[in-house]
C-alpha cells in the first residue's frame, strides 16, 4: 500500500541512474518510475511507508547533490495524483473551467497538482512530467470557475518560489481546444 510519494529529478542521466541504485538498497520502497526526461535529465519516483520514502529520497539527494534539479516527499498522497501521471484519469466531457499550471521541475508539478486536488471540488485531469517540453512540466485540472481559481491559487502556493513557469484559468475552454488536449 502507498503512503508516501518521493521524487528525484537530476540534470544528468547517468548520474540520475546511479543514485536511483543508491536510493533503491538504501529503504524497501516500490519504484514508481525511473526515465530520462527533457533536457537530457534523469526523474526516479519511489512509494512506501513514510519514513522509507523520506530516507531513499534523502539517500538520492546526497548521492549527488550539485545535479539535482528538485525533489519531493508527499506524505499523504491525493488519490488522483498516480492516474495524472500514468496518464489513466477518466477524463469527462468539457465542464466548466479549465486549471493550467506550468513549471520547471518534475517535484514541482507533482506539488502543485497535489495541492490543487487536495482542495477538493476540482478533477486532477493530467501531470506531464518534462517529455517533450523542454524540461518543463504541466498540471491540468478541471472544475466550476471559483474551484479551479482555489485550486491553481492552492497549487502555485504549494511550490517553491521560482519554480512556477505560469497560471492560467480558462473559465470555459473551446470545444476542439478539449479535444485536441484530451
Amino acid at each position: 500500500m502507498m503512503n508516501a510519494l518521493g521524487m528525484v529529478e537530476w540534470r544528468g542521466i547517468a548520474r540520475g541512474i546511479a543514485a536511483t541504485d543508491a536510493l533503491l538498497k538504501s529503504s524497501p520502497v516500490e519504484l514508481v518510475l525511473a526515465t530520462p526526461v527533457c533536457p537530457g535529465k534523469f526523474v526516479a519516483m519511489v512509494s512506501g511507508e513514510v519514513g522509507a520514502v523520506r530516507n531513499a529520497v534523502r539517500t538520492a539527494v546526497d548521492f549527488d547533490s550539485e545535479n539535482v534539479v528538485d525533489s519531493l516527499v508527499l506524505g499523504t498522497v491525493h488519490p488522483s495524483v498516480v492516474p495524472a501521471l500514468t496518464g489513466t484519469s477518466a477524463v469527462r466531457a468539457a465542464r466548466g473551467a479549465l486549471g493550467v499550471i506550468e513549471t520547471f521541475s518534475c517535484a514541482a508539478a507533482i506539488k502543485a497538482g497535489d495541492a490543487a486536488a487536495k482542495g477538493g471540488q476540482v478533477q486532477l485531469l493530467e501531470i506531464r512530467l518534462a517529455r517533450g517540453l523542454g524540461g518543463k512540466s504541466l498540471v491540468l485540472f478541471q472544475g466550476e470557475i471559483a474551484a479551479v481559481q482555489a485550486a491553481a491559487e492552492r497549487a502555485v502556493a504549494a511550490v517553491e518560489n521560482g519554480l512556477i513557469v505560469g497560471k492560467e484559468v480558462i473559465s470555459s475552454p473551446h470545444r476542439t481546444l478539449w479535444e485536441r488536449l484530451f
